[in-house]
């Protein structure tokens, strides 16, 4: 169905037509409930996430054309097959069951007749299991000495989603073993870390749903020569774990582990941080913060299931979004973290919604007929204060950002951090309302954000926030009817790179290379052996 053809798409197009009419300030003066009707508390045990949606551009009126189009789209009856093991990825003909990742063990979750939950909890098991006895050091090295670091080798979801939880855990919890991170394929990445480990107390984790990604298995290779120089070749593997659907194709590649954890096809890379992707994190901070990151998940996947649309977080959080990309035509969207711990959000983000909803053809293979995802980007306040704040401030185009903000502090700097938080607030404020001045000093206002608070960062509300995204992605996929759980897009330049690769081995074999690459191959030939 084309959404764009449906009575409630235009309703909600008038909607958005008339909005442009008022202001920011016109709103809240308008309506003294306006916050209370657009913020959304979610709690997680003791800890609360809290999202402010008052300060976008959006009415009672228009939130109720918002809502009529996501029961046009369906959207309730796709999250309840998505939930149930449905097969909904089409191009894939599969599931997407990360949710089931941190479901509990009684429910029941077919994929092709088989309840697959059994299975889930055993690999987490094996998971906690194994990461406690690198902690404990019952699992030690080639020479019997116990770990000290690990490193985790991926790139996409096998490396944003780890690299994430682990400094948003670092900002209160010191790791038990230190842990470092390698996804470039560019080698000065892969030694810089090298430089700061011993390959002897050395643990490394090998991240790759198909075991075939290129730059994960060049950094492996280098890995495994520099471990094989210290305790021989036929040691190495002791130092080697593989998470992969196919962990049998370590060794053909190259890299034999002694352990190796399962993945599933139906978990999408960039959905895959509730899964033994997270294995690196569970060795640094214990089986008991994986476990809560899961229950933190699992509060918002419930949340998610049983809160009527006008108060549910995820939905509301994607019919905006919708809104302001595909009705008030705003291209972009910006993240900013007020807090270090959060600073790879952004980039987290960033894939999680451009890799699922960066598409031009719907499930049916036409093309669409409305706005997609728009460009995500971001970072930390408050340096974006120091940088392109001015932009959004005073710019020419409207750019709607997500604030994220942390409630308690885990230092005792208590005055620097309600500044912190005041830096935060004062930028949505100076967004929404401005000021009037001298022309150069005008903030024309009316520049729509979505407030997070975290009352604290755990890895209970750090699951929650996760999964909060997570949802909110498949709701405006659920609107644009395109398929959020493929990324054919990235496959073309994987095949011309291996092409290329080739052409730059053997120069001479430049068959159906354009002419601009072969000149560029040409060009980098002649001085690639500079240094």
């Amino acid at each position: 169905m084309d959404i764009t053809t449906t009575p409630a798409w235009s309703a909600a197009l008038d909607s958005a037509a008339a909005i442009s009419q008022t202001t920011l300030k016109d709103l809240f003066d308008g309506d003294s409930s306006r916050t209370e009707t657009l913020s959304v508390e979610v709690l997680v045990g003791k800890d609360a996430l809290l999202v402010d949606f008052s300060k976008q551009n959006i009415d009672k009126n228009s939130l109720q054309k918002l809502i009529a189009v996501a029961e046009q789209a369906g959207v309730e009856r796709k999250r309840n097959d998505m939930f149930a093991g449905v097969i909904i990825n089409g191009t894939e003909n599969q599931p997407a069951l990360h949710t089931a990742l941190r479901a509990p063990l009684e429910t029941s979750i077919n994929v092709d007749g088989v309840d697959v939950m059994k299975e889930v909890h055993r690999v987490r098991t094996l998971v906690n299991d194994f990461a406690e006895s690198v902690r404990s050091g019952s699992v030690t090295g080639a020479t019997g000495k116990k770990f000290q670091s690990v490193i985790n080798v991926g790139i996409g979801g096998s490396d944003l989603g780890p690299t994430l939880v682990h400094e948003a855990l670092s900002s209160s919890t010191t790791p038990a073993v230190r842990a470092h991170f390698v996804s470039n394929i560019d080698p000065t990445d892969v030694r810089a870390v090298l430089q700061n480990c011993d390959p002897e107390t050395t643990f490394v984790v090998l991240c790759s749903k198909s075991f075939s990604t290129a730059e994960t298995l060049s950094n492996g290779r280098i890995i495994a020569q520099w471990i094989s120089d210290a305790v021989g070749s036929k040691n190495a593997s002791k130092h080697f774990a593989v998470v992969s659907v196919f962990p049998e194709k370590a060794a053909s590649a190259g890299l034999s582990a002694d352990y190796a954890f399962p993945m599933w096809s139906w978990v999408g890379g960039r959905y895959s941080i509730s899964s033994a992707v997270n294995l690196v994190n569970v060795i640094a901070f214990g089986s008991n913060a994986f476990d809560n990151m899961l229950v933190g998940m699992r509060a918002m996947d419930e949340h998610f299931m049983t809160e009527p649309l006008h108060r549910n977080a995820p939905v509301l959080m994607g019919l905006l979004n919708i809104w302001n990309r595909s009705l008030l035509g705003r291209e972009t969207r910006a993240m900013i973290a007020y807090s270090t711990a959060l600073k790879s959000f952004a980039s987290y983000v960033q894939q999680l919604e451009m890799e699922s909803n960066g598409k031009r053809v719907t499930v049916d293979g036409q093309p669409v007929s409305l706005p997609t995802s728009p460009i995500v980007w971001g970072g930390v306040g408050t340096n974006a204060q120091h940088a392109y704040m001015q932009l959004l401030h005073q710019g020419t185009s409207v750019v709607p950002a997500d604030f994220i903000g942390v409630a308690a502090t885990p230092t005792r700097d208590t005055e620097a951090h309600d500044v912190l938080v005041a830096n935060l607030f004062a930028q949505t404020q100076a967004l929404a309302f401005g000021n009037s001045a001298e022309p150069h000093r005008t903030l024309p206002g009316n520049r729509p954000s979505t407030t997070l608070m975290l009352s604290s960062l755990t890895p209970h509300t750090l699951g929650a926030l996760i999964a909060l995204y997570e949802h909110s992605v498949f709701v405006q996929g659920c609107v644009f009817g395109i398929n959020s759980f493929d990324q054919w897009g990235v496959e073309l330049g994987k095949k011309l790179a291996a092409e290329v690769s080739a052409q730059i081995s053997a120069p001479s074999q430049t068959g159906g290379t354009d002419a601009s690459t072969a000149n560029l191959v040409q060009w980098y030939n002649k001085h690639r052996s500079n240094t």
